[in-house]
């Protein structure tokens, strides 16, 4: 039996909780999956799942990431997956608004259950693949810095109380 780390394991229980959510829904034909990390996500580091529409037959649709670590997501919209499906596949989507939109609201609630941010993301007027920090990339008018959260200390402090609490029990029950 494989032993995963803390941030895994919360990972491994959001997926199987989003997938479960989702066990009877689909978009048109498509049934929404959710990976889940196998092993240690180096701290939370690695924690990036994806969310994915897949049909019977054929390629898969990725329609967000879920970060754990960072209690974040982002699920596209469904005129974002309409355009990257008909620059990838060139056909148009082939289930209708109504059921995606439905999608994401589930999907929302779901990952808010789990105090994960979600948000929805418009196509990118430039589909080119872009590594720059979207932390720095802003329109000239929105020359404001992006604020600050407390909730990275908050995140630390219940992973240290979290740790010593576990590191606890181990004490106890192997000693």
């Amino acid at each position: 039996m494989k032993v995963l780390t803390q941030y895994a394991s919360h990972a491994n229980t959001i997926a199987d909780t989003f997938r479960a959510a989702f066990t009877k829904t689909k978009v048109g034909t498509h049934a929404v999956v959710m990976t889940a990390p196998t092993d240690s996500t180096k701290g939370g580091l690695l924690a990036l799942q994806h969310v994915t529409l897949k049909p019977e037959t054929g390629m898969a649709l990725v329609v967000g990431t879920v970060n754990a670590g960072e209690k974040r997501a982002e699920l596209r919209s469904y005129a974002h997956v309409a355009k990257v499906n008909e620059e990838r596949f060139k056909r148009p989507l082939p289930f209708d608004q109504a059921s995606y939109d439905a999608f994401l609201e589930k999907a929302e609630g779901v990952l808010g259950a789990f105090g994960i941010e979600t948000k929805v993301t418009d196509a990118p007027r430039d589909t080119a693949p872009s590594f720059a920090d979207p932390n720095e990339v802003r329109d000239a008018a929105d020359a404001q810095p992006a604020p600050r959260s407390s909730g990275a200390l908050l995140l630390a402090s219940v992973v240290v109380v979290l740790a010593l609490a576990g590191g606890a029990a181990w004490y106890i029950l192997h000693h």
